[in-house]
């Protein structure tokens, strides 16, 4: 799959669209950017996206163009892969709430918005946002909202000193194109029936840190 390394960018989804509207994107392609000056959330929520400080991709699929999109399965199947990794790679436990959060600890860890792009009524590629919070920042939220926390605050100081993003970045890649091609292959139910297992409970409850050997998923 292409990488598309990007420095500073308004948002990585918004420049998956312009790539896509100038045909630069024709395949399935990653774009990666080292900030974000108009990251994006849900219901026009903004994204703290400070450089060098987190994660920052759009993941890009033509290839959905094949379904009709619900973008909710394809968010709750992109959380389900991004915990997934978080748990192997950084023994952080990580929970999703529904739809598009991952919280750690009380605080959110990441987001996920998932788009449908679409001209003349036909769907032409499926662009899914992820931002984790990986370093220690000033990160702004409403009163309201749930506190950021990042993997530095989660992780003991060597664990985090041996955590290799570059690896994170691919393994998050491959994992949520994995559980989204479930939700395009018509196996929906998987999906549905592992957030079961990967969601927080009624207050986000959830663990700081797992051991090295745990391992959870599919």
């Amino acid at each position: 799959m292409r990488m598309i390394r990007l420095d500073m960018v308004d948002s990585t989804n918004d420049a998956a669209r312009r790539l896509l509207a100038e045909g630069r994107i024709a395949d399935r392609a990653v774009l990666l950017a080292n900030g974000q000056t108009a990251g994006r959330g849900t219901r026009g929520r903004s994204w703290a996206s400070p450089s060098g400080a987190g994660i920052y991709l759009s993941i890009v699929d033509p290839d959905a163009a094949r379904v009709t999109p619900d973008t909710a399965l394809h968010t709750l199947a992109a959380g389900i892969g991004c915990a997934e990794v978080l748990v192997e790679r950084a023994g952080v436990d990580v929970r999703v709430k529904p739809v598009n959060d991952l919280v750690a600890n009380g605080g959110k860890l990441g987001g996920i918005l998932t788009e449908a792009l679409v001209e003349s009524g036909r769907l032409v590629a499926m662009i899914t946002g992820i931002g984790i919070n990986v370093r220690r920042a000033y990160r702004p939220v409403e009163a309201a909202l749930r506190p950021p926390i990042s993997l530095e605050e989660l992780m003991t100081p060597d664990r985090f000193a041996a955590l290799r993003q570059d690896e994170l970045i691919d393994a998050v890649v491959v994992s949520v194109s994995r559980w989204q091609r479930l939700v395009t292959d018509g196996r929906a139910d998987t999906v549905r029936e592992a957030a079961k297992e990967w969601g927080a409970g009624p207050s986000g409850e959830d663990a700081a840190e797992l051991p090295l050997d745990v391992r959870r998923g599919q």
